[in-house]
């Protein structure tokens, strides 16, 4: 891992060359730029680390039951790499606020008297194709689903829907606006994680006891 992170370093450090962009902007922590305490965004900061929990326990789970399990393990593998996937790209999305800033070098807020309207349409229209992009992943996985406790994934999503809901519908005044928006969406990622580590545990399990049963 030491080459690859190496070229990765250096490609980061031309291609902010060229555009004139301080290296250290990408190295030091946002607070100590913006003069803010340690604790600022501790409640996003941490779901981007159960996000990465997501990521990670799916994608091992993947590998080893496609390394080491059945036909029927292989389908798991399969349908746990697509979720590393979905996940990936929308943790990927969370810690870079793309959904946020994705639109703007193609229209300028600043030409509007009240930009909301048009932020939350455009952030309305990513959401929708995260909506899009999970009910086709729940479609292609739907005889699996089945078998797991998909009624913890469906808590999760209606927790993302109130947050989407909150953001994109109701104004920023609104009482505790920002503790429903971003208290919802915490709940959603905990327990999206909780759902995959409880899927990755099972046919983990699944797996041990089966190879263990072929030796006695």
């Amino acid at each position: 891992m030491v080459l690859p992170t190496t070229i990765f370093l250096i490609a980061t450090q031309i291609i902010v060359k060229i555009q004139g962009i301080p290296f250290y902007v990408l190295v030091v922590d946002p607070n100590e730029i913006a003069k803010l305490p340690p604790y600022t965004g501790m409640i996003s900061m941490l779901g981007i680390l159960f996000w990465c929990a997501s990521v990670a326990t799916s994608i091992f789970s993947s590998f080893l039951l496609q390394k080491k399990g059945g036909l029927k393990s292989r389908k798991w593998a399969k349908f746990l790499l697509f979720s590393a996937c979905i996940t990936l790209v929308i943790l990927l999305d969370d810690l870079f606020q793309i959904h946020e800033y994705y639109y703007h070098p193609f229209i300028d807020l600043r030409n509007f008297t009240n930009p909301s309207p048009i932020k939350n349409f455009f952030e309305l229209i990513f959401f929708t194709m995260y909506a899009i992009a999970i009910s086709i992943y729940l479609w292609k996985f739907k005889s699996l689903f089945k078998k797991t406790n998909y009624p913890i994934l469906l808590l999760s999503l209606l927790f993302f829907t109130i947050s989407v809901f909150v953001d994109v519908a109701t104004p920023e005044k609104m009482f505790l606006h920002s503790t429903i928006e971003e208290g919802s969406k915490f709940l959603g990622i905990v327990t999206w994680f909780s759902y995959f580590v409880d899927c990755c545990y099972e046919q983990v399990q699944y797996l041990i006891v089966n190879r263990s049963s072929e030796f006695t």
